[in-house]
């Protein structure tokens, strides 16, 4: 499995965009498949210096319905003719909002009117995609829950914007030659409950690899949530003996070294036009 980078908040080449936001192309022995797509067509540019043709994709999932993950999808639409966009319906259909500090709330969900809806696959449960592609909802919320979740807002059916509890969030867990991946957006619910939860409705005892934002800081106030917030989630993410994590995007530029030396395992840090090979 090849996994490519495509955008991230920051990049170690000239020749590449970073932007806040994420997306990765994901390339399997049968599929070919784009997850996020950053808040624009920057991901375009950079899949093109990269030399992957985003026309040929054969699929694209959506994490959850905020701008920085889906603000690139009609750009995807437009040059990608044929593959579908998985997303939960409560992504394409919720109006997400974020209060920073003082300001009134501001919008931060999907440009609605350009994506061409006829080409989205809208789910309101788990999918299995085949044998080897499963994709995941509705997360348990027992344990770690990011603190930097506060001030960021759904609006209900009367028009009231009300916490959000991320039930728009999903992720996608792929397997090849026995070896099994599970991607994330943000972790809003939670990385340990998002991996509690896959391993649980998939009858599975592990996950190999781990790849995704853990949410942990505010991109406002440039703060990361306090160590003893993070011991928690290194308590959980530490249970999943030999998973393998990556992160970056909300995760911050400090919680993963300390992660990892609470740890005493690395969490890799992944920025535009990094490669996998898993």
């Amino acid at each position: 499995m090849e996994i490519i980078c495509l955008l991230e908040n920051n990049t170690t080449d000239p020749k590449l965009a970073s932007d806040h936001g994420l997306s990765f192309f994901i390339r399997t022995r049968n599929q070919s498949i784009l997850f996020d797509m950053g808040q624009d067509g920057k991901f375009a540019d950079n899949a093109r210096h990269l030399g992957v043709d985003l026309s040929k994709t054969d699929l694209a999932v959506l994490s959850h319905g905020h701008y920085d993950h889906g603000g690139g999808l009609p750009y995807f639409q437009k040059m990608n003719s044929t593959a579908e966009t998985i997303m939960t319906r409560k992504a394409f259909e919720g109006r997400c909002y974020a209060r920073y500090l003082d300001y009134p709330p501001k919008y931060i969900g999907l440009d609605i009117d350009a994506v061409d809806q006829s080409r989205c696959r809208l789910i309101d449960s788990d999918l299995a995609l085949s044998k080897a592609s499963t994709i995941i909802t509705g997360f348990s919320n027992k344990g770690f829950i990011p603190k930097n979740n506060a001030g960021l807002l759904i609006q209900d059916k009367d028009g009231q914007l009300t916490d959000d509890a991320f039930t728009h969030e999903l992720a996608l867990l792929l397997e090849e030659d026995g070896t099994t991946v599970l991607f994330t957006g943000c972790a809003h619910s939670g990385m340990g409950n998002m991996i509690n939860t896959v391993l649980t409705r998939t009858g599975r005892n592990h996950i190999d690899h781990v790849i995704g934002g853990f949410h942990l800081y505010n991109r406002v106030t440039r703060v990361t949530e306090a160590d003893s917030r993070l011991d928690i989630l290194v308590k959980e993410l530490s249970s999943h003996a030999g998973t393998t994590y990556y992160t970056g995007h909300c995760t911050g530029p400090d919680a993963p070294d300390y992660m990892s030396r609470k740890m005493g395992r690395p969490i890799h840090v992944f920025s535009t036009g990094t490669r996998l090979e898993i």
